[in-house]
């Protein structure tokens, strides 16, 4: 018998909980193509930083982890 960690399980959650998933993992490219240009034109630490966070939310579309 496996323990559970408490967590839920990807299989438990409604349907509407994928569906936006795969919407924002749609959104995600174009915001980045746009900070980027963005970032490189006026750089201050707060275009990087929102940088960053889409870089790492793609990331984590791109192997699953959210």
């Amino acid at each position: 018998m496996k323990k559970r960690f408490g967590g839920l399980n990807r299989y438990q959650l409604p349907p509407a909980v994928y569906k936006f998933r795969d919407i924002c993992a749609q959104f995600v490219p174009p915001f980045i193509v746009f900070q980027t240009i963005r970032t490189i034109l006026f750089p201050t630490s707060v275009d990087v930083l929102i940088l960053l966070i889409l870089v790492a939310l793609e990331v984590c579309f791109y192997f699953e982890w959210i």
